[in-house]
């Protein structure tokens, strides 16, 4: 009931306050926990109906919008700093979901929260970008690293804001086997759109490989989480792009092999935001249901262990299997010293504290908490 109450408010409809059955309280925490608390009044500042709310939960919700807006602009200029670096090494660097969509399809970009900002580069321009961003002041933390396991390396920093600025470099789009070459870097610049609010350097996704992106993002990351947000993020490609840019999504879909999970993300923003998409268009993704060998993907409760199968299984060789099963039991000895605080000495326990992961790892799996 809370969500179809929020999804209406999303929708622009009319919920009068005490629809809700809620406290002040009980409302921003719905709002915080879904992420939306700056939709939520940018969605009552246009409403026409007679505002009912209580006065401290818009001047509430208000406070909350300007100060992710005021959080934005210093995140905004970090990351065209941030390209502007990247772009005179020669790398350059294609902005990915959250922090492309705030500037490309909200109305407002700090209404699009996000713990990081995700960018795409070539392989080859790996090392050069870690140069670039320690440069920058940035650090990288402890991740147990592997090219299969992760693709991709993380950084981040606080400036004397106190703001914490966090970037993740992506050089294949999913860490999933499966889903790793559905779009390529190549691909993906090719059709690449200005982001002229980041610099003159920023590019982001065009609208059909945006709602590509986003549509199998909970799915290949995420076991098909159902988050509001990312639900609005489809919502919104969905309704700014025009017949050529769906016709063009569906080809995509279907030629990548996902199309089913799209069509299951698209049915998802119909129900709950009534995002308009044309029933044509959901015929031709849901006609491939069962086919495809992403769509096991879309099946319920799948833990750690389902992730980890269907990623080894993706893996065209058996040397690659072996490689990423060595890379998940057995991550690098930084990591695992980083992990358990170990000191330069230390490196006598990393085979105790090796077989301490596997072991928890493993009771963890059997209890159903990974």
């Amino acid at each position: 009931m809370a969500d179809d109450r929020l999804d209406a408010v999303l929708r622009g409809e009319a919920v009068p306050w005490p629809a809700f059955g809620w406290t002040t309280t009980d409302l921003l925490d719905a709002c915080a926990t879904r992420e939306i608390s700056a939709l939520v009044y940018q969605q009552r500042l246009r409403a026409t109906d007679a505002d009912d709310w209580p006065d401290d939960a818009r001047a509430a919700l208000a406070r909350m919008a300007r100060e992710a807006e005021a959080a934005e602009l210093l995140r905004g200029r970090e990351i065209a700093l941030v390209l502007d670096a990247l772009a005179s090494a020669g790398v350059h660097a294609i902005v990915l979901k959250g922090a492309a969509l705030a500037y490309t399809v909200y109305d407002s970009p700090g209404s699009r929260p996000r713990a990081d900002t995700d960018l795409f580069i070539r392989s080859e321009q790996i090392e050069t970008s870690r140069r670039v961003m320690t440069a920058l002041g940035y650090t990288e933390p402890a991740l147990s690293g592997g090219e299969l396991i992760f693709c991709q390396f993380a950084v981040d920093k606080r400036d004397r804001f106190g703001v914490d600025h966090a970037f993740d470099f992506h050089w294949k789009i999913s860490t999933q086997s499966l889903f790793a070459q559905i779009i390529t870097f190549d691909e993906l610049y090719a059709e690449a759109v200005p982001v002229p609010a980041l610099g003159p350097h920023a590019r982001a996704a065009g609208f059909p490989h945006a709602l590509l992106l986003a549509c199998t993002h909970p799915v290949m990351h995420h076991r098909g989480v159902e988050r509001l947000i990312w639900i609005y993020d489809v919502h919104l490609i969905a309704s700014r792009m025009s017949a050529c840019d769906l016709t063009r999504f569906v080809w995509l879909a279907l030629k990548k092999q996902v199309a089913a999970i799209c069509a299951h993300q698209l049915a998802r923003s119909r129900a709950r935001l009534h995002t308009r998409v044309p029933d044509g268009v959901m015929t031709q993704l849901s006609s491939t249901r069962g086919v495809e060998s992403t769509a096991v993907y879309l099946q319920p409760d799948r833990r750690w262990h389902h992730e980890l199968a269907s990623n080894v299984q993706g893996l065209p060789r058996w040397t690659d299997r072996v490689r990423l099963l060595r890379e998940v039991i057995f991550p690098s000895a930084r990591y695992m010293k980083q992990k358990y605080s170990l000191a330069g000495s230390g490196v006598v326990l990393l085979p105790a504290v090796y077989v301490h992961r596997c072991v928890h790892g493993a009771w963890k799996i059997v209890r159903g908490r990974k």
